[in-house]
């Protein structure tokens, strides 16, 4: 079961860029993907330290994620049923990773602050910032864990802003 796949990873990729816009339903603001596709300098930089970081929080879930598995298999003689339980257990797999989840979370927020202080062509949505941008660098495994999450980490305050 390799929910890591190149075909479950852009699935998981495009579920993920696609989630904010089922917010337009329910008459929430939410930014446009695309706008400045290279964003401004300060989503640039934004970008530049994020992506910095997410590669070496992804190397710890990763790490968490083969101990998470280890843990499993030791407790049964099919590996199989082990990683099928590991899965049921932590549904996002190595996504899960406190660390990681922080990490997004964080990020998410900084590129609303960013996104705020500007006109609305010049914003750049964060999912795209935080997801799209890394496939386009040498971020794949980043890419393979993030794309496990269900869905991102934030939710909505009484005003529509980001939580």
């Amino acid at each position: 079961m390799d929910l890591l796949s190149p075909e479950r990873t852009e699935a998981g990729v495009q579920r993920l860029l696609a989630a904010p816009r089922d917010l337009l339903a329910c008459g929430i603001r939410v930014c446009p993907q695309g706008g400045t596709s290279a964003g401004v300098p300060a989503h640039r930089a934004l970008f530049r330290e994020y992506a910095q970081l997410v590669d070496v929080v992804t190397a710890e879930a990763l790490d968490w994620w083969a101990e998470t598995l280890a843990g499993r298999r030791a407790a049964t003689t099919d590996p199989e049923l082990a990683e099928r339980e590991a899965w049921r257990g932590r549904p996002a797999g190595p996504a899960s990773f406190p660390g990681l989840v922080a990490l997004v979370r964080d990020y998410w927020l900084a590129c609303d602050r960013v996104n705020a202080a500007l006109g609305e062509a010049e914003r750049v949505a964060p999912e795209t910032l935080l997801l799209d941008w890394l496939r386009s660098g040498n971020h794949r495994d980043a890419v393979r864990v993030l794309a496990c999450m269900p869905y991102w980490p934030l939710g909505l305050d009484a005003s529509g802003g980001w939580i």
